[in-house]
């Protein structure tokens, strides 16, 4: 019993961290818009995590998604022609070069500088999930369905890193997060369909 105290007081910022995730993930699927205040604390705590395993990028990612989460939580609730909140929608093809464009070179220029200028933990493997992640929150916040098609790349990629930084309870919070990208997926794709026929 004190051996599992221990644990808990020892890891217990990575645990809320853990659990406010997977809660604001999963309200995610379900377009439940309290996902978005959940997900400010689940960045929150994940800021001081990352800064601590000399994550840079990771950190300074959890800065931006902390500005898109209240960008999310607009849009969701006041965004859309009508500033009725949005639907699930597809991401166009413009949209799609653009997001591509922006992912390949903004994944060279971080990776290159956080190798020149850094002590940085695998620089151009973190910059690929930070910028692939600040491009699927933008997705996820005007409810393009591929976001989740994003996440499930990005979560798998953060299951090998935070292995071999032993970051083991993120490690698991991340192999969640990949099947709830595919829950969600597969719900928001519903919702598409639905959304198509009553249009």
């Amino acid at each position: 019993m004190s051996f599992l105290f221990q644990w808990f007081f020892d890891n217990y910022i990575e645990i809320v961290g853990f659990s406010s995730g997977v809660v604001g993930v999963w309200l995610s699927t379900r377009q439940n818009i309290w996902c978005w205040p959940i997900g400010l604390v689940n960045v929150s705590l994940y800021m001081y995590i990352f800064f601590g395993s000399k994550l840079y990028a990771d950190f300074g990612l959890q800065l931006f998604y902390f500005v898109m989460t209240l960008y999310g939580w607009y849009q969701w609730k006041f965004g859309g022609k009508e500033h009725l909140g949005r639907k699930v929608t597809k991401a166009s093809t413009r949209f799609w070069i653009g997001y591509l464009l922006a992912g390949v070179f903004s994944n060279i220029l971080i990776g290159w500088l956080l190798f020149t200028y850094t002590d940085a933990s695998f620089p151009y493997w973190d910059s690929f999930v930070s910028v692939w992640g600040i491009i699927g929150t933008f997705m996820q916040a005007r409810k393009q369905i591929e976001n989740w098609l994003v996440w499930i790349v990005i979560d798998l990629n953060c299951v090998a890193i935070y292995y071999y930084k032993e970051l083991y309870i993120t490690l698991v919070l991340y192999f969640v997060f990949t099947i709830l990208a595919i829950i969600g997926y597969y719900n928001w794709k519903k919702e598409l369909i639905k959304n198509q026929i009553t249009n």
